[in-house]
């Protein structure tokens, strides 16, 4: 766009498969601005003053409606002078973007399946992002697939000998079926009762 929008609304839709309880925001970053969500908050509001080097307070609301299933953050450029949202399009919230993503904004959060959830389950997400009071424009929408199992591990260790101070290690992950699989094993090893290390 030509111009700086006063407001940014963002919008997405949680999967049926989702736990909407276990919602929990991530950071935000706005153009060249970025907003720490302290961790394990569902809802958030603030405000960030930015007089001196943009011309505004960002005031910022984000959370989650659980009955709805719908997570939402709204960004608004309040003009300091009159407490309502700025309207002088050169100095509002986002720049027009360029190579550098000056005109990029990002959201993130967390969540939990539900707990009759199965691997293999398929969940989509996209988003929905309303500038000022143009009209909306939707992200792509993403799709991933489950995996609710963690994989299982066996591991055995025999002494080599009757006296000697050499071990044999066996050890296999198995995850379960339709599962991501098992990427790589690490195993720790605590000498004389001491912290366990990575060994291998």
């Amino acid at each position: 766009a030509s111009a700086r929008p006063g407001s940014v609304e963002v919008i997405a839709k949680i999967d049926a498969q989702l736990d909407a309880r276990s919602f929990r925001l991530g950071d935000i970053k706005i153009g060249d601005i970025q907003v720490h969500i302290p961790d394990g908050r569902a809802t958030f509001q603030g405000d960030f003053d930015f007089t001196r080097s943009k011309g505004y307070i960002l005031r910022v609301a984000a959370g989650v409606d659980v009955q709805q299933s719908i997570a939402s953050w709204l960004f608004e450029a309040i003009d300091p002078l009159t407490g309502e949202v700025i309207r002088d399009t050169t100095r509002g919230l986002l720049a027009p973007n360029n190579a550098q993503g000056s005109g990029r904004g990002t959201v993130g959060y967390t969540i939990l399946p539900r707990t009759d959830a199965l691997t293999g389950d398929a969940i989509t997400t996209s988003a929905r992002v309303v500038f000022n009071t143009a009209a909306p424009q939707d992200s792509a929408e993403i799709r991933q697939t489950l995996d609710v199992q963690a994989p299982e591990t066996t591991l055995t260790a025999e002494r080599i000998g009757a006296s000697g101070n050499d071990y044999q290690l066996r050890w296999s992950s198995v995850d379960d079926e339709g599962g991501s699989g098992v990427r790589h094993a690490s195993v720790y090893v605590a000498e004389d009762g001491g912290d366990f290390k990575i060994w291998l």
